[in-house]
Order: C-alpha cells, then sequence, then structure tokens
C-alpha cells in the first residue's frame, strides 16, 4: 500500500497510541504538523520522529503545502489525508497537482469549506437554510438587519473553530463591531439570520462514498456559548426518536445529492432544530472537535480517523459498506476554563458511569478563556441506559468538576 502524508495538529495526534498511528501508516509515511509541539510528539511516539515534518506557524505557512507535494512526488504517493478543517484546501491543492489536474478535489472541497458557497449549494437542493448574504461593508450589513432585522450574525466565510463569529443584537452592537474593523472594506465575511434555537451535530464516515457512520447528537449549548464559559455536551439520539431519523435523512441527502461527493471521508454537520424543521448551519470534511472520534469508537466500535486512513490507502476498511449502529448510548462533556488561576483539581474523576476522561488543565496555569472551541480543559464520555440517562449524567458530571476544580 502507499506510503502516507497525514496533515493532523499535535492535539489530534496525542489523542492516539503510537501503535495506532503506526498500524494505519504502514512505512515511510509522512506527519507534518506544529514545531511548537515537538517535545509532546517525540515522547508520545519515538517510532515516528523520523517521520513528523514540523513547522512553525503550521496553520498558516504556505511552505508546508510546497513541501508536501515535493515528498509526495519523491514517495510515489497521491495517499494525502487531513484530519483538521485548516488543512482541507491544502490537501485538496496537493491531491490536484499530483493528478496533473485532472482532478477537482480543491473546488468540491471548497463547498466544504466556504460557508456561503455551501449554504447557497443546499438552498439549490431546497434544504432549508437561514437568509445570508456576503458582506463588504458597514453598508451591507446595515442593509441586510434592515431587511431581517436584528440579531444577525457576522462571520468569516471560512471560519473555524468559532473563531471570528460575532451576533450582533442591535445597531449599537453593529456600531461597537465596526469601530473594531480595521478597514471600511471588509473581507471574506457573510452574515446571516440569527437562530434561536436547539442546536443538533451529526458526525460520521463515508467509504468510497457509502455511509457506515451517521451519528446524531443533541448540543446542550451553542458553540458561542460555550466560548463565554459554560460547558458543552452531546447527547446522542437513540435510534428509535424520530429526531435521529430525521437527522440520518437530512444527512444523506447533503452528502450524497447536494454537495460533492468526496467518496471517502469524514464529516460534521450543525443543524438547528426550529420547530419541526431542521436548518443547516453548516457541513465540514471532517469530525467534530473535542472528543467526537473517541465517542465514535466507542459507540459504534470502529476509530473514524484510523478507518478513514486505512481505507485511503486501500486496506480491509475500503471493503466496508453497511451503515453501523452503535452498541450504547454515550453522551460528551467539554468543560472550558474560567478565567483566573486554576489551583488545584482532584487526581482522577472517579464517577461509575465515565467510560473516558482528558484532563489537560494545568496547575498554576492564568487562564483567560478560549478563543476557538478547542481549548476545553477537560473532555470526558459518558454512559446512560436513554437519553435522560445520559442527560442526568453529563448534569452530574458537570457539577462535579466545577466543585471540584479549585480557581482563584
Amino acid at each position: 500500500m502507499n506510503p502516507v502524508i497525514l496533515f493532523a495538529p499535535a492535539k489530534i495526534l496525542l489523542q492516539h497510541s503510537e501503535a495506532e498511528w503506526l498500524s494505519v501508516l504502514g512505512n515511510n509515511s509522512l506527519i507534518y504538523s506544529d514545531l511548537s509541539a515537538k517535545e509532546l510528539l517525540t515522547q508520545q511516539f519515538p517510532a515516528l520522529t523520523s517521520a513528523l515534518r514540523l513547522y512553525a506557524n503550521f496553520n498558516d505557512s504556505g511552505v508546508v503545502e510546497l513541501d508536501a507535494l515535493a515528498a509526495a512526488k519523491e514517495l510515489g504517493t497521491n495517499t494525502l489525508v487531513a484530519l483538521a478543517e485548516v488543512d482541507l484546501l491544502r490537501v485538496a491543492r496537493i491531491k490536484d497537482r499530483l493528478s496533473g489536474s485532472t482532478t477537482r478535489y480543491e473546488e468540491m472541497t471548497l463547498l466544504y469549506r466556504d460557508k456561503f458557497l455551501m449554504k447557497q449549494k443546499l438552498a439549490e437542493h431546497g434544504i432549508r437554510i437561514n437568509p445570508m448574504a456576503v458582506v463588504r461593508s458597514a453598508c451591507e450589513i446595515n442593509d441586510f438587519a434592515e431587511q431581517y432585522g436584528f440579531p444577525v450574525v457576522v462571520k468569516p466565510r471560512d471560519g473555524r473553530g468559532s473563531g471570528g463569529v460575532s451576533v450582533l443584537h442591535d445597531d449599537a452592537e453593529l456600531r461597537s463591531y465596526l469601530h473594531e474593523q480595521e478597514s471600511t472594506t471588509l473581507h471574506n465575511l457573510m452574515v446571516e439570520k440569527y437562530i434561536d434555537a436547539s442546536l443538533l451535530n451529526v458526525n460520521g464516515l463515508y467509504i468510497d462514498g457509502r455511509p457506515v457512520i451517521i451519528s446524531p447528537v443533541r448540543s446542550t449549548v451553542t458553540c458561542l456559548d460555550f466560548l463565554d464559559g459554560k460547558s458543552l455536551g452531546f447527547q446522542m439520539l437513540a435510534e428509535h426518536n424520530p429526531l435521529h431519523q430525521q437527522c440520518v435523512k437530512l444527512t444523506r441527502r447533503i452528502v450524497e445529492q447536494a454537495l460533492p461527493r468526496l467518496g471517502t471521508m469524514l464529516f460534521h454537520l450543525e443543524v438547528f432544530l426550529d420547530g419541526e424543521d431542521l436548518v443547516v448551519c453548516e457541513i465540514a470534511c471532517r469530525l467534530g472537535g473535542c472528543s467526537v472520534n473517541q465517542e465514535l469508537t466507542d459507540a459504534y466500535g470502529l476509530n473514524p480517523r484510523l478507518t478513514l486512513i486505512d481505507a485511503e490507502r486501500g486496506g480491509k476498511a475500503a471493503s466496508l459498506k453497511e451503515l453501523i449502529k452503535p452498541s450504547r448510548l454515550l453522551g460528551q462533556l467539554n468543560v472550558p476554563p474560567r478565567t483566573g488561576k486554576l489551583i488545584e483539581y482532584p487526581a482522577h474523576i472517579d464517577l461509575p458511569f465515565i467510560r473516558y476522561c482528558s484532563v489537560t488543565a494545568k496547575k498554576g496555569t492564568d487562564y483567560a478563556g478560549m478563543k476557538l472551541t478547542n481549548g476545553e480543559i477537560v473532555s470526558a464520555i459518558v454512559e446512560g441506559d436513554s437519553e435522560e440517562g445520559v442527560s442526568d449524567h453529563l448534569a452530574q458530571l458537570d457539577s462535579w468538576i466545577r466543585d471540584a476544580f479549585i480557581w482563584e
């Protein structure tokens, strides 16, 4: 099988063991990631040290894709995999050039990155979205607000981790937002009507155009609430819940009909539940953050990231054809840092319903909240016998953590 050129941030790499990576990467594969995590990566993956290609300013360096393109040509491989949103387009660009520009990976992937083009395409297929527009000036935001009313959401078309998203509730907040901008000409922004509704997420895996995992969950708060300091919980929907089937049907309509078919891909879909209707927020061809991969692995008995890589290399996973049913009902809790110094927290969280827990908090550290939705200090997975049971366990865990973690 071909060597793999893998793009992945350190946070994702460190969620897996060295043995797991070796099992799917094989020989001569390369891993492109962030130089700032060199010490952690070399400690956890001594057998992979020679495969690491680490860069300062990894997320924004154009040199990375030129080096990876040259490496792919030297290795004679066209198997490139991106596991994070920031890497999707540059991997697509490399794959197009390796094919002699006979493919359209970049063009197709763009519809999973540019939120305006994405939702424009969904609307063309009769899938409900909220009113939206591209904006390049203060007047255009104001025009939109006059037409649809406040509140409105202004955000980057290719944003990630909820970075750069602003909810404007009135004219005063619009003016305050504009005071913070560096130019009268706005770049790469869109505006949409704010919707006050429950949020649902759907994560999963397609192999060669066939759905293997489609997992709908209910979110306890929005991503913006998470950035504001509330714990973010996800609760799997039981298969007998009509909303579960509604989410599965919408997911398949989007991936298999409305957007370009990328073949083998991970996905993360966000939708609002407005009354009885589903309104699409966005979809990406990568998994959701936090502990989504661990949650899916535990519930479905299949590690989505590792399965994706194995399938891309033509391994056994490439023959998967059936949609897998979950073996258990799980929930996930992600706790953001408070603003202040973390003084103390317990070495173990001993609650009987916890199946997985990762604590990345550091004692004595001064925290100032999160800028992106990937800065949680605790991420845990709980099990329950029902949706209500999972919800209760999430609430118990959140309360326990907030009582046990001591802040100054």
